[in-house]
């Protein structure tokens, strides 16, 4: 018996895609939100501790409670504990940011806290720069670079974000946020490998003055290696975007406005 040739109902057609693929393109936005909320809940005593502190140590005398309260430098202290609550404030507002179906139905509330988001993170960016730079840090002149690094690459983030935002650039403007989000939310990842790190090997390799092996790794891995898996990513999505059988049909038309908003 010889072979029926495909008919016009599967000449051509694409092979069919694994169920579990399907399932996470219908509910992609579904299962980005709630990965969001879950990220948000893990931060949260972060944030509020981070936030209290801030706050207490610009409002009142901290002189024995904190290390970083100098009431013979008042000026540094208090760039220091604002670099605190700023940073607060900026990790909260990173993974509502990354929330699609949000950002898609509200857009202007989507914008509104990109603005406050991207004034944070250079509050939070520059007041850690002038304190590693004035101050230094508990680890010395290696973390004290690692840490100024981190700094200047969150104003640089914060300032693209809003340039490209501002002229409309939105692939751009979406990049440099997820950047800046990264890099966020890696002040809360450096505390939580520390708490890993002494559940998986009881605290090895880390010192009091943060000189040991992981301290030194920690000081440039804790957002290095997520902006590189980040950079990763957002390579294999320009190939896929590239790819011949990427989709390039016409797209529906939008309104103006529509068409202005980001990320849509």
């Amino acid at each position: 018996m010889t072979e029926a040739s495909p008919g016009p109902a599967t000449a051509g057609r694409p092979a069919a895609r694994p169920r579990s693929a399907g399932f996470a393109r219908r509910n992609a936005g579904l299962l980005w939100t709630l990965g969001t909320a879950a990220l948000f809940a893990g931060m949260w005593g972060f944030v509020r501790h981070s936030a209290g502190l801030g706050l207490a140590g610009l409002t009142r005398d901290l002189s024995g409670e904190s290390p970083f309260y100098d009431p013979g430098a008042p000026a540094i202290t208090a760039i220091m504990f604002a670099h605190m609550a700023a940073g607060a404030g900026l990790t909260l507002l990173a993974p509502v940011q990354l929330i699609g179906p949000l950002r898609r139905a509200r857009p202007r509330l989507h914008r509104g806290l990109g603005s406050t988001m991207i004034a944070l993170g250079l509050a939070t960016g520059a007041g850690g720069v002038v304190y590693a730079l004035g101050r230094g840090t508990t680890g010395g002149p290696f973390m004290d670079l690692s840490s100024t690094v981190y700094g200047l690459l969150i104003l640089l983030a914060a300032v693209e974000t809003f340039r490209h935002g501002r002229a409309r650039r939105w692939p751009a403007h979406r990049r440099w946020g997820l950047r800046l989000s990264v890099l966020a939310i890696a002040s809360w990842l450096y505390r939580m490998h520390y708490v890993i790190w002494d559940l998986i090997a009881d605290g090895a390799g880390t010192t009091p003055d943060m000189t040991g092996p992981f301290d030194r790794f920690q000081a440039w891995g804790f957002y290095l290696t997520y902006l590189a898996l980040l950079e990763i990513w957002l390579q294999r999505e320009r190939r896929r975007a590239r790819a011949p059988g990427a989709s390039r049909g016409p797209r529906p038309t939008r309104t103006g406005a529509e068409a202005a908003r980001p990320g849509a």
